[in-house]
């Protein structure tokens, strides 16, 4: 997992890459997403991601919770590259939807081992699934993430 903090998380219907920073991990798993803003907001936490030369901040609530997560498998993205398809249940993809609805065109903060790693745009309302990629992941990062989830 060292390997997915350094170098993971777009979610490629979703946007890029940004970097890392530290939150406190979350006490019912490893993979959350929350609301993302662009600047400060008064009860959210600041992260190290940036977007546009300012600092994004998260929300205290989590809106997608591993144990949410049905399924996830390996896969290629759109250009070929190893990438993770990520399945939610019933619970997980109406949270899904419902935090794109509120945050179309707006950032999301992907949080992973307590650790945010990215910070796409929502560019439009995701669902039940969605895919995990970024230049540089690894067929064997992969495959750790992918047991990582379907563990949970």
């Amino acid at each position: 997992m060292i390997a997915l903090r350094r170098s993971l998380l777009g979610l490629a219907a979703l946007g890029g890459v940004v970097g890392c920073a530290s939150v406190e991990p979350a006490p019912d798993g490893s993979f959350e997403i929350r609301a993302g803003e662009v600047g400060p907001v008064d009860g959210w936490s600041d992260t190290d991601l940036m977007l546009g030369g300012d600092r994004v901040s998260m929300s205290p609530e989590v809106a997608v919770r591993e144990d949410m997560i049905e399924a996830a498998e390996r896969t290629t993205d759109a250009r070929g590259r190893p990438a993770v398809l990520v399945r939610l249940d019933v619970e997980g993809a109406a949270a899904l939807e419902r935090l794109c609805v509120e945050q179309l065109s707006r950032p999301i903060v992907v949080i992973v081992d307590g650790r945010a790693v990215s910070a796409p745009i929502v560019m439009s309302p995701l669902s039940s699934m969605f895919i995990i990629a970024h230049e540089g992941l690894t067929e064997e990062e992969c495959d750790r993430l992918v047991a990582r989830l379907e563990d949970h």
